[in-house]
């Protein structure tokens, strides 16, 4: 992400948890059919808002890391959730430290039209992603209300937009993933694919 993304969400992390948390962040989870004992990173994740939902899924055997490249998000997050079984990492999903086949779940929640280098993301995604684990990218608001909102916002947001469904999915499958759901309702937006 460029310098004047980081310093948007540097800017907003101390308010970012006054607007309502979307209705269907519970639904996201849902559709990724977590199994127990799973090692999940949570791209993005801003304040840790789908960290609850997460850990629910997990059970005590799973590890839920949640990373952002925005130091202030980061530690909004630990504020909030220092009490729950959570790893908080400074990270830019373009590049991490994570090693090959790593994860069972990257989630990718209200952040990929932030994402500069979308290939380089998605690469990265399927680097780090065990044989057979799920890349899920999602907005709980849905697409239209998204788009809107980064054009109605202006400045460094404004041309981040979220894909057709079926055109992201495409890009999916061209980077080695087999596509298993593609939701693309006017209140909710998910895609996930299989790395193969």
């Amino acid at each position: 992400m460029k310098c004047g993304k980081h310093s948007f969400f540097e800017k907003h992390a101390q308010h970012w948890d006054n607007h309502p948390e979307p209705r269907n962040l519970k639904r996201v989870v849902e559709e990724v059919e977590i199994k127990k004992g799973s090692m999940i990173c949570d791209v993005g994740t801003g304040t840790g808002v789908l960290v609850p939902y997460l850990l629910e899924k997990t059970g005590k055997k799973g590890k839920v890391i949640a990373i952002d490249y925005a130091p202030a998000m980061i530690e909004q997050a630990i504020r909030k959730l220092r009490h729950l079984p959570v790893e908080f990492i400074i990270a830019d999903i373009h590049h991490t430290c994570f090693p090959d086949n790593y994860f069972d779940y990257v989630i990718c929640n209200a952040c990929y039209p932030h994402f500069d280098r979308k290939k380089t993301a998605i690469k990265e995604i399927y680097r780090i992603l065990k044989k057979d684990g799920s890349i899920v990218i999602s907005h709980p608001t849905g697409k239209d209300f998204v788009n809107n909102l980064h054009k109605s916002t202006g400045g460094c947001i404004e041309k981040d937009r979220v894909p057709e469904a079926k055109i992201l999915a495409k890009t999916l499958a061209s980077h080695g993933f087999s596509v298993l759901k593609i939701i693309d309702e006017p209140d909710f937006y998910f895609v996930s694919g299989k790395k193969i």
